[in-house]
């Protein structure tokens, strides 16, 4: 024999007990809140930075001239570069600038926090100009130095033909041996 519940429709008691579902009810629990204010951030992040990463990955891999087809080159642009004076020479000067970056900001970083530890006047108008460099992004700072130093349009370069130093401005970010 079936047993009844008590309404004598033959479900089980606790079918009779749930709630009907409800868009509302649903959202409103916190897990599924959460990711539902994930979902944009991490899929503006995928199409931002993953994708131009996976291209730049595929486009490593195949020979890419200027108004022309792609065709796949596998390793040999890796080998080319590996073979090329130039690349290593650079390859140096990024490795040079960011060890004496990493040093200079580490050493100049301590100095700055046990002067900031001391008590004197105008410590939070010094507080503030010493770290507004820190908030000011990195990459506004290199399209900064790319403006300064820009071959054609740059500070540097119209001070250096101006005054009769150069007739054209070198190409500082271009050449191997000034970046």
């Amino acid at each position: 024999m079936i047993s009844t519940d008590s309404t004598g429709t033959g479900a089980a008691p606790s079918a009779a007990l749930r709630r009907p579902f409800s868009l509302a009810m649903w959202v409103e629990r916190e897990a599924v809140f959460s990711w539902g204010m994930l979902t944009l951030p991490v899929l503006f992040l995928l199409a931002m930075v993953g994708y131009p990463f996976v291209y730049g990955v595929v486009l490593s891999f195949e020979h890419a001239p200027v108004a022309h087809a792609h065709t796949w080159a596998g390793f040999d642009n890796f080998i080319a570069d590996a073979k090329d004076p130039i690349f290593w020479k650079v390859v140096y000067n990024t490795v040079f600038f960011t060890t004496v970056a990493i040093a200079c900001k580490l050493a100049g970083g301590l100095g700055m926090a046990l002067v900031m530890n001391q008590n004197f006047q105008g410590k939070s108008l010094l507080r503030a100009l010493l770290l507004l460099p820190f908030i000011v992004p990195t990459v506004l700072s290199v399209v900064a130095w790319m403006w300064i130093l820009d071959p054609a349009f740059s500070v540097v370069t119209w001070f250096l033909v101006h005054s009769g130093l150069a007739k054209t401005g070198p190409s500082w970010l271009g050449n191997p041996h000034w970046a």
